[in-house]
């Protein structure tokens, strides 16, 4: 994502669901990032923040 842009929420939750694909089939999470053009500091910040947020 281009510095400056905020996505949608819809966006977001696409490229977290993307990430987490291509971990399960063994990429690594910087590789799985960098493909998905998501730095993996706001990977993780977002997938915590998803998965507090349905506790």
């Amino acid at each position: 994502m281009k510095r400056g842009r905020k996505p949608s929420a819809e966006l977001v939750v696409l490229m977290l669901r993307q990430i987490e694909v291509q971990t399960a089939q063994g990429k690594s999470i910087a590789v799985a990032c960098k493909e998905a053009d998501v730095s993996e500091q706001s990977y993780m910040t977002s997938a915590y923040a998803r998965r507090s947020s349905t506790r």
